[in-house]
């Protein structure tokens, strides 16, 4: 149930949300990518996006990424066709898989971060470090207190 909110901060939570929904087309990535030629699904960014080099189980990683175990093991298939994970029994338990990113794959991974980071630089270019600051830490906090607030409610 959604609280009417108090008339002084109504303004800036409607700018806040009208922020968010713009955010999408920031955030949105189309659903195959070019990696210097080579297609790449959006998923196999996602299953190696937080993926340790010890790696995930399966279950891990759908956790990890808000998605059935089904949708999860799907993604890292596809991310093993590209040859970016590779799947392994779990040294404590063989009936458990264990995904790890290959060279590859943390190659991958860094190229991304990277892409994403060089947008953002672009973005904030001409802001003062002390804005950018702010933003880094209020959209950390944000972030922290939704994703808390989300795993609150899955319970």
């Amino acid at each position: 149930m959604y609280r009417t909110c108090m008339p002084d901060r109504r303004g800036d939570l409607e700018t806040v949300d009208r922020a968010l929904v713009d955010l999408r087309r920031f955030l949105a990535a189309p659903d195959v990518l070019d990696d210097a030629g080579r297609r790449l699904e959006l998923s196999t960014l996602l299953v190696l996006d937080g993926l340790p080099a010890g790696g995930q189980s399966i279950g891990e990683i759908a956790a990890r990424l808000d998605v059935a175990h089904s949708t999860a093991s799907r993604f890292v298939t596809r991310a093993g066709r590209a040859g970016v994970v590779r799947r392994s029994p779990a040294p404590d338990d063989p009936r458990r898989t264990v995904v790890a990113p290959t060279e590859a794959g943390t190659a991958l991974a860094r190229r991304a971060t990277a892409h994403r980071l060089e947008r953002l630089r672009a973005l904030l270019d001409g802001w003062d470090d002390g804005d950018v600051a702010d933003l880094a830490r209020l959209l950390g906090r944000f972030a922290r207190e939704h994703a808390e607030d989300h795993d609150r409610a899955r319970r």
